[in-house]
């Protein structure tokens, strides 16, 4: 990356990702977007599964393809996904 150029990608002699100008470090929070069809699985799964949330996760990743190391939802998403749903018998978005 030379004098500000916008450069998407991998700086590897860095070994940060980086977006527009700026590089992200390892430790940047990263907000995950999950789907509509993803969140009532999760909701489904966590009472199917006597409310745990490792079995909900490992469950998450068959259907959805998702490889052992990549991300899934956390406990929060997850808690914030049946708080929803028991408050208003859906699992959107808060407005």
């Amino acid at each position: 990356m030379k004098g500000g150029e916008a450069v998407e990608g991998w700086d590897w002699a860095r070994k940060v990702q980086v977006v527009g100008k700026f590089p992200l470090q390892h430790s940047a929070v990263v907000e995950m977007v999950w789907s509509k069809e993803q969140r009532p699985f999760a909701v489904e799964t966590y009472f199917s599964q006597s409310q745990s949330i490792v079995a909900v996760q490992r469950a998450f990743r068959t259907p959805y393809q998702i490889p052992p190391r990549d991300r899934v939802p956390d406990r929060k998403s997850f808690l914030l996904w049946v708080e929803n749903f028991r408050e208003t018998g859906s699992v959107s978005e808060k407005r």
